[in-house]
């Protein structure tokens, strides 16, 4: 049950994240219902998380009330103490929700964004991980197919009767993938050391498609340390654009046009204004899954404290991009004055470089925020 207000409305939801049946025994465990089902060791950066769509505009003070869960099945058979088998598969998709869901959009403009499990042809996925455990070393090696948990953007339809404001129409779709990963976790002491690493490759071609991005490589490396009441983790995260090329036109949401730029434009023999609107969209899309470049760079670090008997919390994440620019910080106080209730405040702020990804959201995802919790 979440109240409150959330970008200047007021809420009142009930949602149930997880409720699901269990059957287990020593050799095999088998789920069925509404469940969070977490693939991959590393901890800011995930390119192994395929079955857990996130709502990104979600307030609050804790990371993984943001988790939205599925319908799924889970099978997990234990044929070895160091080895274990994971197949999940489910009949539905359940997007995440873009960060741009609140965005204010141009009058004549409609971008209409999926929510909720959805059924149909292709929207199924399926996905088998094998985990290894020895002695100071921990790896896992794992495949999944179906529909990426992140929408793309889709041109529905683009009318230039008036030219100074085209009536577009663009929605939210489904585009599927196989991703196959690799991680790992060691113990190097005082550290504990975490890698991983994913090629991903949608199932349709990338050109003529402005919602399928393009092939792409993943690698995180990461530490956690706990000296004392501290616990430090920092990890980088690298990406790979295969087949790129450069986007010809500015993405179609945070870019300023230039009007002298778009009358030249019109005026070219054999323009094509509904084939612009495409390939702005897709420029977008490549702005969103950071594919505007070859190579993407990131850092990431969160400081967290447990104090007074483990009735204080802060903390402090922040994620930089060093290729886009985007920046975000999240400092968290969290206090305990009693056994299920929890009284938080928090901040999230975001900027980046001029027509970036957290310069279109920063003006309304920045917030400052107070929340009780009680668990029972």
């Amino acid at each position: 049950m979440r109240r409150g207000q959330q970008f200047g409305e007021n809420i009142s939801t009930f949602d149930v994240r997880e409720a699901w049946g269990m059957y287990y025994n020593n050799f095999m465990s088998i789920s069925l219902g509404k469940k969070i089902v977490k693939w991959g060791k590393t901890d800011i950066f995930t390119p192994l998380s395929r079955f857990n769509p996130v709502d990104y505009t979600f307030r609050s003070p804790d990371f993984e009330d943001a988790e939205l869960g599925n319908l799924l099945g889970e099978l997990i058979i234990t044929p070895a103490p160091f080895f274990r088998l994971s197949l999940v598969a489910s009949p539905f998709w359940n997007p995440s929700v873009l960060i741009i869901k609140p965005i204010t959009l141009p009058p004549s403009m409609e971008v209409t964004l999926p929510e909720g499990l959805r059924t149909g042809n292709g929207y199924y996925s399926w996905g088998v991980r094998g985990d290894f455990t020895f002695s100071a070393f921990d790896a896992g090696l794992q495949y999944y197919h179906g529909p990426e948990l992140m929408p793309g953007l889709s041109l529905v339809s683009a009318d230039y009767t008036n030219p100074l404001q085209p009536a577009i129409s663009v929605e939210g779709v489904p585009y599927i993938i196989s991703s196959t990963g690799f991680d790992f976790e060691t113990t190097v002491s005082p550290f504990v050391l975490r890698g991983a690493a994913a090629i991903t490759t949608p199932a349709e071609e990338k050109r003529g498609n402005e919602e399928i991005p393009f092939r792409q490589v993943e690698w995180v490396a990461g530490l956690d340390w706990t000296p004392g009441a501290l616990r430090i983790t920092a990890e980088y995260s690298g990406k790979k654009v295969m087949d790129f090329y450069e986007a010809p036109y500015d993405p179609i949401i945070g870019v300023e046009p230039d009007m002298q730029k778009l009358m030249a434009l019109f005026n070219t023999p054999g323009f094509d204004p509904v084939e612009f609107t495409r390939l702005q969209i897709e420029a977008f899309n490549r702005l969103y899954n950071n594919q505007l470049h070859e190579y993407y760079h990131s850092a990431g670090l969160r400081i967290e404290a447990d104090l007074l008997n483990g009735r204080f919390f802060p903390s402090v994440t922040t994620v930089y991009n060093f290729t886009s620019k985007d920046f975000t910080i999240r400092p968290v106080i969290k206090y305990k004055p009693s056994d299920g209730v929890t009284l938080s405040a928090g901040y999230e702020h975001y900027s980046g470089a001029t027509g970036g990804m957290y310069d279109i959201v920063d003006d309304f995802m920045k917030v400052l925020y107070f929340a009780i919790r009680v668990d029972f």
